[in-house]
């Protein structure tokens, strides 16, 4: 299937074999396992030029492909890859699905006071599963750990769908995001499990594409099923979905369980790291989640957890170097300059790609007066864009093996897009939004994809499990500092322009006459408020002034992560594809 490889000269810029933690592919033969025969586009023996010495001269050699673990039929797969993509369509639809039916749970359960924590405990509990699933999936096995992940997720949507009070909702939500934690990051290490390393990029990019989709139409399904159905409907949908997938992946996936019992293998878990580090996670997110809203960002709520959270990091990570015979986090993850720079763009793209999507459903809303479920259409070429971009990337790299100038081509387009939505006025035209979400997709979608693909290929073997649970707690992480920090500046520019605006001071003199109390920074409530005055159109036309004013300097700020993605992309070293033989390494 594959073309012979010519002898690959050493190269400052390609990384050899070396004894420093430089990623080693390693064939099953080396490890003791009988090659295994996948899916047809998986697996084949190729004869390979390799470097012979390290220094010039090669020879033709047998290799097998890497990273075919598990015996699956050409049945099987397809099965285990719809189950896998499953998952991740209910993982990721979920973490948006609900923001468009807050309102009709609140009119329901009441306590809208709690509202902030719908999100807030999907958000944590997610994070801390997802950073913890990596380890626990080598200790205990991907598919038990993958089932235990679906199990809760279907669980916690189970719960959320019947929930009668608000904080039963929200006790439902945290066990759901510890399976929705999971879902992605076991999802992308099966992939890497049961398909070679040449091909892993196209299953991922197929992945990627899933989870842009539903992350996107989440608001617009989240919005229908509200306005039509119900709000239970946002969960209970999932448990259909959830129950199939667990049934598939119990048939048709036969990953063997590592050797050891139980209790050795809960010996051999870094219990102190793991409570550190989830610790941690919860007082850092908490306040990012809860300050400008419910907390002062100023306030010692917030200051606390912030120094709480910090000095928790500082433990765990004396922890993991001093103390943890098999630290979650090891610190050989971190010992070529690729692994933390790929950390690092991974945590500027949750930045980026979550903030973006928020603000700009509610651009749609509150300069054109769509609901939320229009604004969702609206949104349909960003989501075009991203999963086109994940699945021809995933190509690319398979074809070409080469995906660090992506890491350049990515972010230089969503930094164009990001100038384009910035630019966007209640006046422009239809082309120019599509344009403007359509470039920013494309851009969002080649890094995501070529992050998930490099954080693997980047590392040995044996770290690919955390790689990827790091990669994708990085990822959350981000999410949540971006949507902070774009949310603080979008404020303070609301309540200056407010502040500094005759016109709607004196709106909001006489509205808090009639008893309203008016926050200007929600400015979709205070466009309904404004209805009742008798200069409602001049007090409406200055407050949209106002608002594009400040989506205008929000989304300029967001360019700062893409930029910062091209910087760390300079760190990032040319991995090739290997696989180690007993006498020398093969190139794929």
């Amino acid at each position: 299937m594959f073309e012979q490889a010519a002898p690959h000269p050493p190269s400052a810029k390609t990384d050899e074999q070396s004894e420093d933690c430089t990623p080693v592919r390693t064939s099953s033969r080396e490890q003791g396992e009988q090659p295994i025969q996948t899916d047809p586009i998986q697996s084949q023996t190729s004869t390979v030029e390799v470097p012979s010495g390290g220094e010039g001269g090669s020879k033709g050699v047998e290799a097998d492909e890497d990273a075919a673990k598990v015996p699956l039929t050409g049945a099987k797969f397809t099965l285990v890859m719809f189950a896998l993509l499953c998952g991740v369509a209910m993982a990721s639809l979920d973490g948006t699905i609900v923001a468009t039916a807050i309102k009709a749970v609140v009119a329901e359960l009441g306590r809208q006071e709690l509202v902030p924590w719908i999100g807030s405990t999907y958000l944590m509990s997610a994070a801390i599963t997802c950073s913890l699933c990596g380890k626990l999936a080598d200790l205990f096995g991907r598919k038990l750990v993958f089932l235990l992940a679906l199990s809760l997720f279907t669980l916690g949507s189970a719960g959320a769908g019947a929930a009668q009070s608000m904080s039963i909702l929200i006790g439902a939500r945290a066990v759901q995001g510890l399976g929705g934690g999971g879902i992605f990051t076991l999802a992308i290490i099966i992939i890497a499990e049961i398909v070679p390393t040449r091909k892993r990029s196209i299953y991922l990019g197929l992945m990627t594409a899933v989870f842009g989709f539903s992350s996107v139409i989440g608001p617009l399904v989240g919005g229908a099923l509200s306005d039509h159905v119900s709000w239970r409907w946002c969960f209970l949908i999932n448990i259909p979905i959830g129950l199939l997938t667990i049934i598939a992946v119990m048939v048709f996936l036969p990953f063997p369980s590592p050797a050891g019992t139980f209790m050795q293998k809960m010996a051999k878990l870094d219990i102190l790291g793991a409570l550190l580090l989830s610790s941690a996670i919860v007082c850092f997110l908490t306040p990012l989640q809860l300050g400008g809203s419910t907390w002062e960002w100023n306030s010692v709520q917030v200051i606390a957890l912030f120094i709480v959270s910090l000095v928790q990091i500082l433990a765990f990570i004396y922890v993991e170097l001093r103390v943890a015979s098999e630290p979650i986090i090891p610190a050989t993850l971190f010992c070529n300059s690729s692994s933390p720079a790929i950390l690092g763009i991974a945590i500027m793209l949750g930045a980026t790609f979550f903030t973006s999507l928020y603000y700009m459903s509610l651009f749609f809303q509150i300069t054109n007066g769509d609901t939320a479920t229009q604004a969702g259409v609206k949104l349909i070429p960003l989501m075009v864009g991203f999963s086109g971009a994940s699945v021809l990337t995933g190509i690319f790299i398979s074809r070409t093996q080469r995906y660090v100038a992506l890491f350049y081509v990515g972010p230089i387009l969503a930094i164009l897009g990001g100038v384009f939505m910035a630019l966007l006025t209640p006046s422009s035209k239809a082309y120019e939004s599509v344009l403007s979400l359509g470039v920013f997709g494309i851009g969002t979608g080649v890094l995501v994809q070529v992050r998930t693909f490099g954080a693997q290929i980047s590392v040995p073997r044996e770290l690919l499990a955390t790689a990827s649970a790091v990669a994708q707690t990085c990822n959350a992480i981000g999410g949540s500092v971006g949507v902070a920090i774009a949310g603080t500046l979008f404020n303070n520019v609301i309540h200056a322009q407010v502040a500094s605006n005759p016109v709607l001071i004196e709106a909001i003199r006489q509205l808090e006459a009639r008893g309203v109390s008016v926050d200007p920074t929600s400015v979709l409530a205070f466009i309904r408020e404004l209805v009742v005055l008798p200069d409602a159109g001049l007090a409406n036309a200055e407050l949209l002034q106002v608002f594009n004013h400040a989506f205008k300097v929000t989304y300029l700020s967001l360019l700062v992560y893409p930029t910062l993605i091209l910087l760390l992309a300079l760190f990032v070293r040319e991995f090739p594809c290997r696989v180690k033989t007993d006498a020398e390494t093969v190139e794929v």
